[in-house]
């Protein structure tokens, strides 16, 4: 569904007063799609991110990592 399809959409149903949102299930499918969109970007494959230290508290691994990978794999984790 394009974004004008959307819009129409919810300009529709905003007139009847009544707004449905998407299921728990529909919104992580939405952000996987997305985040597989982002990570084919060029400009964000040819950006590198560093990790400082400090983070491998949280599960990261210290050291420069590329953008677009790091996208495709939080794309992944959420899939599964």
């Amino acid at each position: 569904m394009s974004i004008l399809q959307q819009h129409s959409t919810l300009h529709q149903l905003t007139k009847s007063s009544t707004i449905e949102f998407p299921k728990q299930s529909e919104k992580i499918a939405i952000l996987v799609k997305a985040l597989r969109l982002v990570a084919k970007d060029d400009f964000i494959k040819s950006k590198e991110l560093y990790i400082p230290d400090d983070c491998q508290k949280y599960g990261f691994a210290e050291g420069k990592h590329n953008l677009g990978t790091m996208v495709q794999f939080f794309a992944d984790m959420l899939e599964e």
